[in-house]
């Protein structure tokens, strides 16, 4: 019996090393933070990556910020369905059904200061409808408009030039040709406002891993 619990043993531990990397990829979340998720490969998802994407680094379409509830963490964010809340499985739910993953950036901490006046002011948020046209507007927002305007008082994120055009190419694709078209609109290039990945790669923020 003691020989077969120390080979038991032993084949533990020589399985620890592999186990390790899945391990490692558990990430803590705390109240304040962001998630971004990665973009897919078709439809709005795919243009957004097209005009903000960068050559050979992970890609974001959506951003959402982490808020402590009394029934455990919930998610804030504005998307298709408009600004709503969300509890963090849900949302990790949807992100695997559409084979996502997400990934936690937190504030440095000069600027976690800002979060407990980001997430009442995210909450103000909720209900309004989301932003089609990404064109600044005080009735809709679009997501990475969700958070700046969150943490806007503050003066985390800056709002810069929008962009629409393939960076290697020059070009604006078909999507946003054929959608601005259909609201009667010019494309916006050049409008202020914001987007995931550049949001994802501001100086405040630092990566803290993938959340499975």
């Amino acid at each position: 019996m003691h020989r077969l619990l120390l080979l038991i043993g032993l084949l533990l531990i020589g399985l620890l090393p592999a186990l390790w990397p899945a391990v490692a990829l558990a990430v803590d979340v705390h109240e304040g933070d962001l998630l971004f998720v990665t973009a897919g490969h078709s439809g709005l998802s795919a243009a957004i990556d097209d005009a903000t994407g960068t050559q050979g680094a992970p890609s974001f379409d959506h951003v959402a910020l982490v808020a402590s509830a009394p029934k455990g963490w919930e998610v804030l964010h504005a998307d298709e369905k408009g600004s709503r809340r969300q509890s963090l499985v849900q949302f990790r739910q949807e992100a695997r059904d559409k084979q996502r993953q997400i990934v936690v950036y937190r504030l440095r901490a000069p600027q976690q200061a800002a979060i407990r006046d980001a997430v009442a002011t995210a909450r103000t948020m909720l209900g309004k409808p989301y932003n089609t046209s990404y064109v600044l507007n005080e009735d809709s927002y679009y997501c990475s408009d969700f958070i700046e305007r969150a943490f806007r008082a503050h003066h985390v994120f800056a709002l810069q030039p929008m962009n629409f055009r393939n960076p290697q190419t020059g070009e604006i694709s078909q999507h946003w040709i054929d959608l601005y078209r259909g609201m009667g609109m010019d494309v916006p290039q050049g409008q202020p406002g914001t987007n995931p990945n550049d949001m994802s790669a501001a100086p405040v923020l630092q990566r803290i891993g993938v959340l499975e």
